[in-house]
């Protein structure tokens, strides 16, 4: 069998860093912003206590987990067009993002239950010593499950985005939203130029605005002129059922799959909670600088399953595992300079959003032990959006599955309630679960399997 590339694939390789590196560019930064839309919210709340503060943690942990089964979902739009691009089809491109329109319209319907998920699930996960602290969850969680169907579109427009390349555009909406929500949380959280004070209503109500005015404007994108002449995008199409089932059969488990995962920390930090108030306000803190080195990794991932999508459907199946690999090392570069950061000042950092001695050292404990696994970490994040852009889907999620609730989960719980473990105990569990799913993801890859999967 012959194995030599052809000319053009040999040149096109060693340019792949570089494309990788161009798409994720401004990944980084949409995904930074998406990140500030909590950190404004966490230092807006701060100035109200800490009760605010970790219960706006701990219900936007649970928010999130929720979230991304939805907008994971919708975000699976980059692999169909991605692979239409590649295949430089403009009326498949246009057929996809159609398709995915019709199947998040379904799954908003579903919605409408949310409120009263949420009151649920943070009334069991609220610490029992402080029932402020799930009141003001509650209404944080209840105002947030608005935006979701609007969130569900804005992915649909982001991956007609970035398939074809574009992530300047996507970048641009984010930071406009960001600098909306900052403005909207000055206002309605504090209580400015006349408005009262709403405090944490006032946070999740001004997220949900913010991501109003996002959705109007991804609209507006999408339906444009420009984009009607190549891709139809005005022309409206009503889906088949089994064009919906074809959508959800990569999009769903990567939905289910982010939801798996979060859903497994939303617990993990329901644990936490059992610590104390402190501890939960300490890891809410964390989480914001955390959130730093995950928001480069997620932009890596980003670019390679818009990458690997596009070459697979361009039938270079060689490029798509280069981009995999480079990207791969970018992350773990990346990730590991970021995560050294965390141990130069730590209490420092801590101590931007709280005075409080306990949230200091228990934030400064954990910032130090998650230092240690971003390179792991930056692994199993870029390999995974490898393998969803490929359609690989099922096996990231089955992954998820059996390491989360296999292993994660019931480690954690050991070590806290049966070995009297703290805060240190409590995420080497976690550590535990990023190194092992790095490792699956690193030889399924390996292996080669996504390379032949058809959507």
């Amino acid at each position: 069998m012959d194995t030599q590339l052809s000319p053009q694939t040999q040149q096109s390789s060693t340019n792949i860093t570089l494309e990788v590196a161009k798409l994720a560019g401004p990944l980084v930064l949409l995904n930074l912003s998406q990140t500030l839309l909590g950190v404004a919210d966490t230092f807006f709340v701060s100035r109200i206590g800490t009760d605010a503060v970790a219960a706006v943690g701990l219900a936007s942990v649970i928010y999130f987990a929720v979230f991304m089964l939805f907008r994971g979902t919708a975000n699976s739009t980059v692999v169909f067009v991605g692979r239409a691009h590649g295949e430089q089809d403009n009326s498949k491109l246009g057929t996809a993002v159609w398709q995915s329109i019709n199947t998040i319209a379904w799954l908003s319907l579903i919605t409408f239950i949310l409120p009263f998920l949420f009151t649920q699930i943070i009334n069991l996960a609220a610490p029992a010593d402080n029932s402020n602290v799930g009141s003001l969850g509650i209404a944080y969680a209840r105002i947030r499950s608005l935006e979701i169907p609007l969130i569900m579109f804005s992915g649909v427009v982001w991956g007609f985005l970035v398939g074809r390349g574009d992530s300047r555009t996507p970048m641009i909406l984010a930071w406009i939203t960001v600098g909306i929500n900052i403005f909207l949380d000055w206002l309605l959280v504090l209580g400015n130029l006349g408005v009262p004070a709403m405090g944490v209503r006032g946070a999740a109500t001004a997220t949900v605005l913010a991501n109003s005015i996002n959705a109007i404007l991804s609209a507006a994108i999408l339906f444009s002129k420009a984009n009607h002449q190549k891709f139809n995008s005005r022309q409206l199409r009503f889906s088949t059922w089994s064009e919906v089932k074809s959508v959800l059969s990569i999009g769903l488990p990567m939905g289910l799959g982010d939801f798996i995962e979060i859903a497994s920390f939303s617990i993990f930090f329901a644990l936490i909670a059992r610590l104390g108030t402190e501890i939960l306000a300490a890891n809410q803190i964390a989480l914001q600088f955390m959130s730093v080195s995950f928001t480069f990794g997620i932009a890596i991932a980003m670019a390679a399953s818009s990458l690997v999508s596009k070459h697979l459907g361009a039938k270079e199946p060689e490029l798509a595992e280069k981009v995999g690999y480079r990207a791969m090392y970018l992350a773990m570069g990346g990730m590991g300079a970021i995560g050294a950061s965390y141990l130069i000042a730590p209490a420092a950092l801590i101590g931007v959003f709280s005075q409080e001695t306990a949230v200091i050292e228990a934030g400064v404990t954990i910032l130090r032990l998650v230092a240690l696994y971003q390179i792991f970490d930056g692994i199993g994040i870029v390999l995974s959006g490898a393998l969803s852009g490929a359609g690989d889907t099922r096996f990231t999620m089955l992954s998820r599955i059996i390491l989360a609730w296999g292993v994660f989960i019931p480690l954690v719980y050991l070590l806290i309630f049966r070995f009297n473990g703290g805060i240190w105990e409590a995420w080497a569990g976690a550590l535990v679960y990023l190194i092992g799913l790095s490792i699956v993801y690193f030889l399924r890859f390996r292996s080669g399997v996504w390379k032949r999967i058809q959507i």
